[in-house]
């Protein structure tokens, strides 16, 4: 050839033809004779897995492999098949018009690749199969010898060549893989389907999908996908949805946490921060892999701007200074960042909601346990309408508590990041933004401390308010024989005004402080540039400019997320110390009835004292003598206040004991 497309990717001299009018076409420093026996071959292979599909489709046959039984080498392989057919499209569009005849074979390679991707995953019948295996066990040998051919003549082996090498050693692992289950399953049913039972056997149990995933289906969370296409079929029943993991389940996370908070009590008097200190040693491994998932969303998120930094350069670079080697590595390194940042997102999400519902199952039945052993005098500080908003609102926030825990650092160190980038962008022009967002954090502070002062308020109101209600609904007989409504509903109403109001202020100093962080960024972006113009620190250029827009960006996120972050965790800490003021509570004492399951008595009390108010020295009852035997009938009668419930609650040992 006279002169070869700018898209090639060795160099010319790797295949020249041996008389100056033989056509031979170099597209990615392989021959246009020898690959063009590889494209017929695969033509030929694609042509008939595609046949094959159309059969099974005409059957009703058509399904995609289900993701729990795609091998792991399939998995890899078809992204990467699929990525290569994309660049070879994208190489025979850019080679259209210096390369007439070498851009169709751009366009056959970015097809054959694509089916190849497809065929890894889509087999829905024995025949298509079978012609997929084949097909990627020819096409890695004749790959295979193609590059050692290359290597053997001393040619080049350009960048094209090499990637497909390594691809179509993936598809021959994978047609191996695929045979070696396909014979296991075939020695394990003795037949496959012929020999499977008409009647499945019933009463099995769908198991925890993620326990049993391996890596890569927990990576993409594809283990989820058998529930989802299950769900897409049918309307999913109780026995459809899978167990829970151990770990997860109610029970086992407030086994531990009782365990965990039973050793501090008996360890140490300190209860301050308890029921934090508790929760962090019971889910610590948790949090560490959640706050690493964070951190790397954190790290590859301020990345971007320096990646559009690099895009823009290499943009305004004359024509001759741009290599293939620099371009391949930005497209590489772009799509390797946000790969990463969209997987630890999204694993920071499920992690931190999984470990939240944990934390939520912990505190709910512990508290539930503690109120059936609630001493009588903390039942007279913790009213039935306090103890329900501590299982319904604070042990809930409780769930969304180790999102939003890491977002308190990781905003902070993200926009130390950004601070850090604009530095290195446009130098001290960047030092006049400092000023404004020391005036922001300035001023959060005073909004922070109301907001904490006005929660706890409000936490106060709707406690008092729901007591009222409960008290009003507990004794609805009497109030409606008394004719008390009205003077119950003033009631309720004052608290509920209290509450209301309380709760507007809430929302009032949020409202501040979210419209402060949101007008920050415009004002920091447009004093960095004008400093960066009076400094004449950095040049205005397109990169300059672009990627301060896009360092703002990063600014905005924490900017706007930390007032919110700062109202969560302050919610966060008031809920906590409710919980474990209420939870330090007395219980029953352990001795109050002496359980004695050989004796002939049903009940056998002498001399018995007995006070509500142990503390104040009153006894409610006094020299209670009763003996009882088992199956006789006894009758406690006296009138109103004589003490008939009183005594019922002392045989249970629910009043503390004085005497004896």
């Amino acid at each position: 050839m006279e002169q070869a497309t700018p898209y090639l990717l060795a160099s010319a001299a790797a295949c020249q033809g041996q008389g100056g009018g033989d056509l031979t076409l170099e597209l990615g420093s392989l021959c246009f004779s020898q690959m063009m026996l590889i494209d017929l071959v695969n033509l030929l292979l694609s042509a008939i897995y595609v046949s094959s599909l159309l059969i099974a489709a005409c059957k009703r046959e058509f399904r995609a492999v289900r993701a729990g039984d795609l091998p792991f080498p399939c998995a890899v392989a078809s992204p990467c098949c699929a990525f290569l057919g994309i660049a070879c499209v994208c190489l025979g569009l850019g080679a259209w018009g210096s390369s007439p005849h070498g851009a169709p074979l751009f366009f056959l390679r970015g097809f054959v690749w694509v089916s190849l991707s497809v065929s890894l995953v889509v087999r829905p019948t024995r025949l298509s199969g079978a012609v997929a295996m084949a097909w990627w066990a020819v096409d890695a040998v004749l790959i295979t010898a193609n590059c050692l051919e290359k290597i053997a003549t001393r040619a080049n082996l350009g960048v094209l060549d090499v990637v497909s090498w390594v691809v179509a050693l993936l598809l021959l692992l994978s047609a191996t893989r695929v045979c070696r289950r396909l014979a296991g399953a075939a020695a394990g049913d003795g037949g496959g389907a012929e020999s499977e039972p008409l009647l499945a056997a019933g009463g099995g149990e769908r198991r925890a999908a993620f326990d049993e995933a391996g890596f890569f289906s927990r990576l993409t969370f594809t283990w989820m996908d058998s529930l989802l296409r299950l769900g897409y079929s049918k309307p999913l029943g109780l026995g459809d949805i899978p167990l829970l993991d151990a770990d997860d389940a109610a029970a086992e996370a407030c086994r531990k946490f009782l365990c965990e908070w039973h050793r501090r009590r008996r360890e140490s008097n300190k209860t301050s921060n308890l029921v934090l200190r508790v929760l962090a040693e019971c889910h610590k491994k948790e949090l560490l892999l959640t706050a690493l998932y964070t951190l790397l969303r954190t790290l590859s998120f301020a990345a971007s701007p320096v990646m559009l930094y690099c895009f823009v350069s290499y943009s305004n670079r004359q024509e001759q200074e741009r290599d293939l080697g620099t371009r391949a590595a930005l497209v590489a390194g772009l799509l390797a960042m946000k790969l990463v940042e969209s997987l630890s997102q999204r694993h920071w999400f499920f992690g931190s909601r999984r470990l939240g519902m944990r934390m939520r199952s912990a505190l709910m039945a512990a508290v539930f346990e503690k109120q059936l052993r609630l001493s009588s005098e903390g039942r007279g500080r913790h009213s039935s309408g306090e103890i329900a908003n501590y299982i319904a609102v604070d042990a809930y926030r409780l769930g969304e508590f180790p999102y939003w825990l890491h977002l308190a650092w990781s905003m902070p160190v993200q926009l130390v990041l950004a601070i850090a980038l604009l530095f290195w962008i446009v130098g001290a022009g960047a030092l006049p933004a400092l000023a404004p967002m020391a005036i922001c954090g300035v001023l959060n502070v005073p909004f922070a401390r109301m907001l904490q002062q006005y929660q706890w308020r409000f936490m106060q109101a709707q406690d008092e308010r729901q007591r009222a209600t409960a008290e009003v609904l507990h004794s609805m007989k009497i109030v409606k024989l008394q004719s008390w409504e009205d003077k119950f509903r003033a009631t309720v109403q004052r608290l509920r005004d209290a509450e209301v109001r309380w709760l507007g202020e809430t929302q009032l100093k949020k409202a501040y402080g979210s419209a402060l962080y949101w007008v920050s960024p415009t004002v920091i972006s447009a004093v960095v540039l004008a400093g960066t113009a009076a400094v004449q620190s950095a040049p205005l250029d397109a990169s300059v400019v672009f990627t301060v827009l896009a360092t703002m960006r990063v600014v905005s996120e924490p900017m706007r997320m930390l007032p919110e972050v700062m109202s969560v965790m302050i919610q966060v800490k008031v809920s906590l110390d409710r919980i474990g003021k209420f939870l330090i509570e007395d219980e029953f004492q352990d001795d109050a009835v002496d359980r004695t399951p050989a004796s002939d008595k049903s009940l056998d009390m002498h001399n018995g004292v007995f006070s509500w108010e142990p503390s104040k020295g009153t006894a409610t009852l006094k020299d209670i003598n009763i003996t009882a035997t088992r199956g006789q009938k006894i009758a406690v009668c006296g009138p109103v206040g004589a003490g008939k419930s009183s005594l019922l609650c002392a045989t249970l040992g629910e009043i503390p004991r004085m005497w004896p």
